[in-house]
């Protein structure tokens, strides 16, 4: 038999929202656990998140991780990608999103793409070219786009990424019958 806080529970956190982040060193990692636990926070009681973690080297490790995370990505609701230095990871992280993008998905709406890049010594010209194949496969591979510059305060306000998590939830709620936002 279940109890009343058992059924509350469940009506509580019957909707699922997916997301896969990868990273590209230790820093970064915190940044992209820390956006991760953001959008949870943000989604509410009414959303079970479901977070995976690669750290970007894991693309090459071997084929059939590539494309294990390269599926898992496909079907997330949320990409998370954070890099510290933008030079170390570039070409592996856009030969990745090229095969991502041939890839397709199984979402029924518009995905989320957060690019957390860079550090107190990135300059203009690397961001630059780091967001520039972002925005090209957001764009291909249907997701809005939000990226923020990782310098020392950028772990301490969210209202750079609440917009663009709580349009992504009105879609899945609207389309898959999924929990309303609080």
């Amino acid at each position: 038999m279940r109890t009343d806080a058992a059924v509350k529970e469940a009506e509580t956190t019957n909707g699922k929202l997916r997301l896969l982040s990868l990273y590209g060193d230790l820093p970064a990692s915190v940044r992209a656990r820390w956006v991760s636990g953001a959008i949870a926070r943000l989604a509410g009681p009414q959303w079970q998140p479901i977070s995976e973690m690669w750290k970007i080297d894991s693309l090459q490790v071997s084929e059939p991780i590539r494309q294990m995370i390269t599926n898992d990505a496909a079907n997330a609701d949320v990409i998370i990608i954070a890099v510290s230095s933008l030079a170390q990871s570039e070409l592996v992280l856009t030969q990745w999103l090229d095969s991502l993008k041939a890839r397709g998905n199984n979402r029924s709406v518009s995905g989320l793409l957060v690019a957390l890049l860079g550090d107190e010594e990135t300059t203009t010209v690397e961001l630059g070219r780091a967001v520039k194949p972002l925005t090209h496969f957001a764009q291909v591979a249907d997701r809005d786009f939000i990226w923020h510059w990782m310098d020392n305060g950028a772990l301490n306000d969210t209202s750079w990424l609440a917009g663009s998590v709580l349009g992504l939830l009105s879609r899945k709620s609207a389309v898959n019958n999924e929990p309303a936002l609080c």
